[in-house]
């Protein structure tokens, strides 16, 4: 059963990330480079901080999956990508600073990988205000795919300790509601 699970969770969260990467190229999506280096960055943190941690295999695999599919979108950015950055990948980049210095300093990955959610949310603000907005500005495939792998992440770990289901646990939240959100448009 946790083989079939790890299976369903690297072919839902890898196709999140095909739907996004071919978002790209179409140009559908044209991601900010600076961007896309603050979220390369915060899955990096991420991932190292859900192993760090000692989490469970399906929320490092998670982690996994979020950190290539991320290193992959950020390479499509340089060339489909704009330039612009704003006040907001600032902020972003302070929050990730701010994770790896309280890594650091108190050893505390799972903090670090809080931290960096939080700073991953606060990216994540503005999509949710266009996407509330404008239902159809947003891929519902790519959103409801990392979302169906991350809750199947959160099954396959169930019982392990309550840090280590921080990851899944935020990603099922956030894709889940921007799933929600982006699927208005049918109705």
């Amino acid at each position: 059963m946790q083989v079939a699970l790890y299976v369903l969770i690297l072919a839902f969260g890898s196709a999140s990330y095909v739907v996004g990467s071919k978002d790209i190229v179409t140009g559908t999506y044209s991601p900010s480079i600076f961007s896309r280096v603050v979220w390369l960055l915060l899955a990096a943190i991420s991932f190292v901080g859900v192993v760090a941690g000692g989490s469970a295999g399906a929320s490092i695999l998670l982690a996994g999956i979020f950190l290539a599919g991320n290193a992959a979108i950020c390479l499509l950015s340089f060339w489909k990508g704009t330039k612009s950055f704003g006040r907001l990948e600032y902020l972003c980049l302070a929050i990730l600073v701010a994770s790896g210095v309280v890594w650091a300093v108190f050893d505390a990955p799972f903090l670090s990988v809080a931290i960096s959610l939080l700073a991953h949310f606060v990216g994540g603000a503005s999509t949710f205000r266009t996407v509330w907005r404008h239902p159809t500005s947003e891929s519902a495939g790519f959103w409801s795919l990392f979302f169906i792998a991350s809750v199947l992440s959160l099954v396959a770990d169930i019982g392990q300790p309550w840090p280590s289901l921080i990851f899944p646990a935020y990603f099922a939240l956030f894709d889940g509601t921007m799933t929600f959100l982006s699927l208005r448009r049918s109705r």
